[in-house]
């Protein structure tokens, strides 16, 4: 007699609860009520013969079976999505890239035409995001991200360092001169928490308390702020790099301060297009590198 295998639904809920570790957020993802995912939850480990989560303080963990029972399911429901989508992620034409906001903003996107002619047939999809919940899923092929330079359990290779670099409009310059760096302590400053002046203060010496105007939290809207005139901006020079060539951006005082963090791709070791992925690897390598001096 066959066996009847457990429903989508229930499949569907254990994932969601993996992903998230929060049976409440698998909940609200799937538009059901915890109790309905712990339900479904419990039939499965009653099938299983074992436990699929730990309590973590307000939160879930997978178990040793959930890992590897998490590991099948996301396979199963991967090659199910492929199945019924007209264009599925797993199409060798198709290049699902995940990318920081910044990164497709100021470099992905001006950089459209140029990968056209590079991949031609190939369809470019561009997520902006800065989490690596897509390779989970097996939705992503390859994210560009800002850190340490390797990531657990996947491939990866630097692209490139960065810089922090002291920028303003050409037209607040003109009404508000930056000559030095005590004429920070009157300028309308940009403030960007991972851009920190304190950190710059470090290495070029302290200032002043510098003025909190304006805060922005993502790394291409304090570009363009301090494009738009609204103050001095502490950048990042690869963020900022084509505004600064253009003119739009005049770097100040000429001292620049290495990032801790580096631009890397990163990718599944599983992934069933490693070939494409290598050539856009290697096609960023180039979008990333500095222009000739």
């Amino acid at each position: 007699m066959a066996v009847r295998p457990p429903s989508l639904r229930s499949l569907a809920a254990f994932e969601a609860a993996a992903r998230h570790g929060s049976f409440a957020r698998a909940a609200a993802e799937m538009n059901l009520t915890p109790g309905a995912i712990s339900h479904a939850i419990r039939s499965l480990e009653t099938r299983l013969g074992g436990e699929l989560f730990e309590r973590i303080g307000r939160g879930v963990a997978l178990t040793p079976l959930g890992g590897a029972f998490a590991a099948r399911v996301r396979v199963g429901l991967s090659l199910i999505a492929d199945a019924v989508e007209p264009t599925p992620a797993s199409a060798t034409d198709r290049l699902v890239v995940s990318a920081l906001p910044s990164i497709a903003a100021k470099l992905l996107t001006p950089g459209l035409a140029a990968f056209q002619s590079a991949f031609p047939g190939v369809r470019l999809e561009i997520r902006s995001d800065s989490t690596l919940e897509g390779f989970e899923r097996g939705d992503v092929d390859v994210a560009i991200r800002f850190g340490p330079g390797s990531w657990a359990g996947l491939k990866s290779r630097i692209l490139s360092g960065d810089q922090f670099v002291p920028v303003a409009s050409p037209a607040y310059l003109e009404q508000h001169p930056v000559i030095a760096t005590a004429d920070l302590a009157s300028a309308q400053i940009i403030h960007d928490s991972e851009s920190s002046w304190r950190l710059w203060q470090e290495v070029h010496g302290p200032l002043a308390a510098l003025p909190r105007t304006l805060q922005i939290d993502d790394a291409a809207l304090l570009v363009d702020a301090a494009v738009g005139g609204h103050g001095v901006a502490l950048a990042r020079e690869v963020v900022a790099r084509r505004d600064l060539a253009a003119g739009r951006l005049r770097e100040l005082f000429d001292r620049r301060m290495p990032t801790a963090y580096v631009y890397a791709c990163v990718w599944s070791g599983n992934t069933r297009k490693e070939k494409l992925v290598l050539r856009f690897v290697e096609w960023l390598e180039d979008l990333f590198r500095p222009p000739a001096a």
